[in-house]
């Protein structure tokens, strides 16, 4: 018995010298301050979101208004520092004409100290699938889902999630991950050092990224897919690519086919690109170009994670 304990001895003393970094861990104090209000909102009403630093979730729904809750909270370890510090974080939820501004800012007034909370917002809306709507967001988080109105996104760094919309998206996204699932809109991508990916695409869709990638997998119901990129992977994903025709094209990168477009494939040092019939059973358009990048035409099913 003896022995046994001299061999976990070394084992006993370094989880013991554990125990006062992991009780010297202070607990994180959160004060929160909760906002809710509804709106009766007619056809053509638009809901207009700017957020700073917010989780934003806006789901469709079937009644005629727009239900709101807005979270503010304020994070530190020492609790009277974050409630000192949470009225920095401001907001605004109102109607201006036919639209309804939601908005959250922080500021401090002339003289105060620094803030040392760690401030964050969290919107959760329910609006008129129909009804158009806008969001601004940076530094954060944005789910769109449900929708089918006209709807535009601007974000910068964060996450972007979009589920089940129709309508038209115009997204304009800069240091984000995008990730999009059954999108039927008519979709415009404006992106910059982003990473896009797009499963069970229909409608239209137009694509241009700068330094980042771009993956794509059409269903049947796609009637064009244009993707203009520079020093960004593409990659096209048709686990039936008869159903589309393409105009693919690279320069100064690897152009990937399955076999049996190899044959189609045409090439220089510099430069390769496919081209098949668009005419041919009217078939949907795939116009693909990228340079100083690989650029991939598959059939294996994308992965739903980036």
């Amino acid at each position: 018995m003896n022995r046994q304990w001299w061999r976990l001895g070394p084992l006993v003393a370094a989880l013991l010298g554990l125990l006062p970094a992991a009780q010297a861990q202070p607990k994180v104090q959160v004060v929160t301050r909760t906002l809710a209000q509804t709106w009766r909102c007619p056809p053509g009403m638009a809901v207009r979101i700017r957020a700073e630093k917010a989780t934003v979730l806006v789901r469709g729904w079937d009644q005629p208004t727009v239900q709101v809750t807005l979270r503010l909270s304020a994070r530190h370890p020492e609790r009277a520092v974050a409630e000192q510090d949470l009225p920095a974080a401001g907001y605004r939820l109102q109607q201006n004409g036919n639209a309804l501004d939601l908005v959250n800012f922080f500021t401090l007034p002339a003289g105060a100290p620094a803030v040392r909370a760690d401030l964050r917002a969290e919107y959760t809306v329910w609006m008129p699938a129909g009804n158009p709507l806008q969001v601004v967001n940076a530094y954060g988080q944005t789910t769109l889902a449900d929708l089918s109105g006209r709807q535009a996104l601007e974000q910068s760094f964060g996450q972007i999630t979009l589920r089940n919309l129709r309508g038209t998206l115009a997204a304009t996204v800069r240091y984000a991950d995008l990730t999009a699932t059954n999108l039927l809109a008519d979709f415009t991508c404006e992106a910059n050092k982003s990473a896009v990916l797009v499963l069970g695409l229909g409608g239209k869709c137009f694509v241009r990224n700068y330094y980042g990638s771009v993956r794509v997998q059409p269903t049947a119901a796609l009637r064009r897919l244009t993707v203009e990129a520079d020093r960004t992977e593409v990659v096209i994903s048709a686990p039936q690519p008869e159903l589309f025709a393409y105009q693919l094209s690279t320069q100064e990168g690897a152009l990937t086919l399955p076999p049996a477009y190899a044959a189609a494939r045409k090439g220089s040092a510099s430069r390769a690109s496919l081209s098949t019939d668009a005419a041919a059973n009217a078939r949907p358009l795939v116009r693909v170009s990228t340079s100083y990048a690989p650029l991939s035409l598959q059939t294996l099913p994308l992965p739903a994670t980036l």
